[in-house]
């Protein structure tokens, strides 16, 4: 049987024949679906596809990709 994964861009569930079908893409639950959008969790407890990364772990991470010693290419 070939598995789907759900379409939710950070879920690790897989779908079935029983997913929720929206705008053609497959999710594993309406949370997912609706893109968390009231901050509600996925229907597995051991997926985090809900949880937003901290701000400061986000800015954290550009400086890092984006040092301002390096030098700009020609």
């Amino acid at each position: 049987m070939n598995q789907q994964r759900c379409a939710c861009t950070d879920c690790s569930c897989t779908v079935d024949a029983n997913a929720l079908q929206r705008d053609g893409k497959a999710y594993c639950c309406e949370a997912c679906a609706n893109g968390h959008s009231h901050g509600e969790g996925c229907r597995m407890q051991a997926c985090h596809c809900s949880e937003k990364p901290d701000e400061n772990a986000v800015d954290n991470a550009l400086d890092e990709t984006f040092p301002a010693s390096d030098p700009i290419s020609p």
